[in-house]
């Protein structure tokens, strides 16, 4: 199977994702124009401080849901039957 595998990808030996990004890294560092290696590592600051702003967001909802849920288990539960209603009719009158 890894014989099969080397001859599929013989200069890429390591397809796990430690490889991939090792072998991502390399070949963003055989890049020889300047313009083009900018343009790929110049934007990963900001993406970065996109993601963590996303992934608080994401942090507060969750913990604004688990707090409404428990306070409100009647509501909760009324509330997903609604919805459960309302997505099954529509679907009912797609088909």
């Amino acid at each position: 199977m890894i014989a099969a595998r080397n001859t599929v990808f013989p200069e890429k030996k390591d397809l796990h994702v430690g490889g991939l990004r090792a072998n991502a890294q390399a070949r963003l560092a055989t890049l020889t124009d300047p313009k083009v290696r900018g343009a790929i590592v110049g934007p990963r600051p900001l993406l970065q401080q996109v993601r963590d702003a996303v992934q608080i967001a994401a942090r507060e909802a969750v913990q604004n849901a688990n707090y409404a849920l428990r306070n409100n288990p009647w509501a909760a539960l009324g509330l997903g039957a609604a919805l459960g209603l309302t997505v099954g009719y529509l679907l009912s009158r797609r088909s």
